[in-house]
């Protein structure tokens, strides 16, 4: 099956040369390129020639590596290079030489002891994607790859979703996307407005074919009805990710992962469903005598966690308060910000920016002067997007260059059309890293403008690999806006009525 698709094979991209095709998809295949000189390895993932001419596969593709670049995870694969090879789009991976989790599922199950082993770290890795708002839809033991050490790594976020976008032209409403064997029943019939617990559901059903053999299709049996010595708290485990109403599900791979962490202290305890009552933080456990009592301010639960917590403690406590976080919640910790210690505000910021309360604005401004505090507050900044928050970050930029990079992206989302003149002189910058990065904030805004500023600079910009990201970013703005313009120009309407209204112009 795959000697059919050998075309790119014996073609050459910088210092590697491609030698073999090691898998094959509906648009892509990926190969495996070795650097003669240095003895490396690399996996390089190609779009096909006509899949590339399509404007929502190519977005999806280039999505991928901007996805994938932003997560910076020892268990999530990491993007290398990326380019054009005989028109089409490419970019470089770590090669894994283990192979991946479906080639070790077909010797048969996995016993208990090592299918914890080898699942733990995937729960680990979805939980870390999940914190910073991507949700994979296409979880499946294909694309978990094993490094050299047998350890494993995620792959192919070709479909992934970011929470925070409400809307893309790259799927088209009720578009079933995913493997159907590992996808939640939601999922089967739309991916539009699916969750991070359809990556639980997934997550749950690669954990039960490593512990029986096969994947949970149809009335399929639980373990316990043909292993009955089987671990309850396994079982149970297994039953909530499996649950057919998303809200019976673990809200996202973090809690899932503080379950799987308790193995095997208490392998014959059951998770059982209780009360929503204010301050519980995780479900109760029949059997546990540990079970902490039930807080009846969970505010100061989750402050208490903030200060002392470990990060991943405090981590699951930063997406409990997005997800659960009332109104009136919001303004007793606006209140209390500023009597909180460092670890308590950096977890706020985040909070606060999430939720995108405006209110919250000038609390973090007063922490954009602090080392500890500066990144997540300009990143929160952005996410709220106020006038306040552009003019900031505009002045920071301004007394803080050497932050520059990371401020422009929260710069163009806070002040979109506002921030083009402020972006457009990075265009030129010295560093080429700081070009890359000019490029993405112009091109996130989205609009007629920035399209025709990216097209005016790609005849001055000499770096191949910047030039790359401008040529991504000009086709894929292409793809967004032209057909916009073009259908409501037929139905004689004002061509850029909502990119007006979406740039504040």
């Amino acid at each position: 099956m795959l000697t059919a698709n050998m075309t790119m094979a014996r073609k050459k991209i910088g210092d590697f040369y491609l030698v073999e095709l090691v898998g094959s998809g509906g648009m892509s295949d990926v190969y495996l390129g070795i650097n003669p000189r240095r003895r490396e390895k690399r996996a390089f993932k190609i779009l096909g020639k006509r899949a590339s001419t399509w404007s929502s596969a190519y977005g999806r593709f280039i999505r991928e590596v901007d996805i994938i670049r932003d997560l910076s995870h020892p268990g999530i694969i990491k993007v290398l290079d990326n380019g054009v090879l005989d028109d089409c789009y490419y970019y470089s991976m770590e090669f894994m030489p283990g192979g991946n989790l479906s080639r070790r599922l077909d010797r048969g199950k996995m016993p208990i002891e090592a299918a914890m082993k080898l699942f733990k770290p995937v729960c680990d890795a979805m939980a870390y994607a999940h914190e910073r708002g991507v949700i994979h839809r296409d979880l499946k033991p294909a694309n978990i790859l094993l490094n050299a050490n047998g350890e494993p790594v995620i792959s192919d976020f070709g479909i992934a979703k970011m929470l925070d976008l409400e809307w893309t032209p790259l799927t088209r409403s009720g578009e079933i996307l995913g493997t159907i064997a590992y996808l939640a029943p939601e999922q089967r019939f739309s991916s539009k407005n699916v969750n991070r617990r359809a990556d639980v559901y997934t997550l749950g059903s690669i954990l039960y074919e490593m512990l029986m053999g096969f994947p949970p299709l149809g009335k399929f049996p639980w373990p316990v009805e043909v292993q009955p010595n089987f671990p309850r708290v396994l079982e149970s485990i297994l039953e909530k990710c499996l649950a057919i109403d998303p809200e019976n599900r673990f809200e996202h791979a973090g809690l899932l992962l503080a379950e799987l962490e308790k193995w095997p202290e208490n392998p014959n305890r059951r998770i059982v469903e209780t009360a929503r009552v204010p301050g519980l933080t995780r479900p109760s456990v029949a059997g546990d005598d540990n079970t902490p009592p039930v807080k009846t301010d969970r505010i100061e639960g989750w402050f208490r966690i903030l200060r002392s917590g470990t990060t991943r403690e405090r981590l699951t406590a930063v997406r409990e308060m997005v997800e659960k976080l009332t109104p009136a919640e919001a303004k007793t910790v606006l209140k209390l910000y500023t009597e909180e210690g460092d670890r308590v505000r950096w977890g706020l910021i985040r909070v606060l920016g999430e939720l995108r309360i405006e209110a919250a604005t000038p609390l973090i401004l007063g922490d954009l002067s602090s080392p500890f505090h500066a990144e997540c507050a300009i990143e929160a900044l952005g996410k709220i997007g106020s006038h306040e928050a552009y003019d900031s970050i505009r002045e920071f930029v301004v007394g803080h260059p050497e932050s520059a990079m990371i401020a422009l992206i929260p710069m163009a989302r806070t002040g979109k059309q506002q921030a083009m003149g402020n972006l457009q002189p990075y265009l030129e910058h010295e560093m080429a890293v700081m070009r890359q990065a000019a490029v993405r904030a112009v091109a996130s805004i989205e609009s007629l403008e920035s399209l025709q500023v990216l097209k005016e600079h790609l005849p001055m910009e000499r770096d191949e690999k910047v030039r790359s990201v401008l040529f991504q970013a000009i086709h894929s703005l292409q793809g967004v806006l032209l057909p916009a313009v073009t259908t409501s120009v037929i139905n004689n309407q004002q061509p850029t009525t909502e990119l007006t209204a979406e740039d504040g112009t």
